[in-house]
């Protein structure tokens, strides 16, 4: 029988700390960071963060706290408030994730799935002696392996600052699980630098290339594991070879080609529907696309994935990404163009408005159009809102 995981005072704070540093410019960061982290007397105030009522809403609906009970406490007194109306045990764990529409949407999980997860992918890292995380703790993925599955393991943990460098690689042990996401594993393959022996990497968020992974193991890396899942469903499937299938979690059983049934901990089932198309062999997979997700604009279903193909296959752009604008927006969609060539943007725009115009729908047709040298991408390297 697994053991029982339950969340300390200090495993609380750290994710209040990592919610609050998300918020605040770099600046003060480095006013205010002592270490990867915020102190544990640090208050937050309205002199700090622009919406802190938000902020602080976010931290109580994350456990199941009424957020006013948290407003002008520092971080080590509400982790102490949250565990003592938890026991370290919290019915459910809330994530957020801002899928197509760049508002942040409440992923609730309950806390002994979360659990029976992280036992099932603790399986098949049975002889690491240190996790270290490059991901932030209130996310899905920073939770269960930064939180949890060091826990799981008997093993100590690190947090470390996604700036890659030298000296995070030279700082790596023999028996280190690395914890990080597939742009950061981009920047630390293009240092060049030679890995410790016995140094095994994790990478999750969204698809790592493989020629990123075979460079990493060109470089000394052991082996990396790729997890596959989202904020609604935790992890799915992990595999270690990029070139592979994923292996289904014992928790988790095929339905359909894009769906799949969860048996919770309690012995309940739920279906979910999963974010790609996928290839299946037995209980492995592979993701071959993204499932095209319909948004509204102006009660017309549209979708954004269209529209990105569309831009994307057009001589005068590298990349983009489209959203729903915000409601303080408008309700249109918007679109983020990476130019192939430099241009003014006024120029290009007005080009790439004319060249729409016969191809796409009126609902179809962005809005509003934003340029710069690279998508938006958070702090974890998912594409962002802007």
């Amino acid at each position: 029988m697994t053991a029982k995981l339950s969340l300390t005072a200090q495993d609380i704070a750290e994710m209040i700390s990592s919610t609050l540093l998300a918020e605040m410019d770099y600046s003060r960061k480095l006013e205010f960071c002592t270490g990867q982290s915020l102190a544990g007397d640090f208050i937050p105030l309205n002199t700090i963060f622009q919406d802190l009522e938000r902020i602080l809403e976010r931290i109580g609906i994350q456990f199941g706290i009424e957020s006013s009970q948290l407003a002008g406490k520092d971080i080590n007194l509400m982790a102490e408030l949250i565990l003592n109306q938890t026991g370290g045990r919290p019915c459910r764990v809330t994530f957020f994730t801002s899928g197509s529409t760049g508002t942040p949407v409440p992923a609730a999980s309950n806390f002994t799935d979360l659990e029976q997860e992280i036992h099932s992918l603790a399986s098949i890292f049975p002889d690491r002696r240190r996790v270290v995380s490059f991901v932030p703790r209130h996310h899905i993925y920073g939770f269960l392996f930064s939180i949890l599955l060091p826990k799981a393991l008997g093993v100590p943990k690190e947090y470390s600052p996604p700036l890659p460098g030298m000296e995070q690689i030279k700082k790596m042990r023999n028996g280190d699980l690395i914890i990080a996401f597939p742009l950061l594993w981009k920047k630390l393959e293009n240092l060049d630098g030679v890995f410790p022996e016995n140094v095994f990497g994790v990478t999750s968020t969204g698809p790592c290339p493989a020629e990123t992974i075979t460079g990493l193991q060109a470089q000394g890396l052991a082996r990396m594991t790729e997890v596959y899942g989202s904020s609604e469903t935790g992890g799915v499937g992990f595999r270690h070879d990029p070139s592979g299938m994923y292996t289904l979690l014992s928790h988790w059983k095929k339905t359909g080609d894009s769906t799949i049934e969860r048996t919770s901990a309690t012995g309940d089932k739920q279906q979910h529907v999963l974010q790609d198309h996928l290839e299946w062999q037995g209980a492995r997979f592979r993701p071959l696309k993204r499932a095209d997700k319909a948004v509204q604009v102006g009660g017309i279903n549209v979708y954004p994935a269209r529209v990105e193909n569309f831009f994307r296959e057009l001589p005068q752009v590298r990349d983009c990404c489209v959203r729903l604008m915000r409601a303080d927006e408008g309700e249109r969609l918007k679109i983020f163009i990476v130019p192939a060539s430099e241009k003014e943007n006024a120029a290009l725009e007005k080009e790439l408005r004319n060249l729409a115009i016969d191809k796409l729908s009126h609902h179809e047709k962005p809005g509003k159009y934003n340029f710069g040298p690279s998508l938006p991408v958070s702090n974890i390297g998912k594409l962002s809102d802007w």
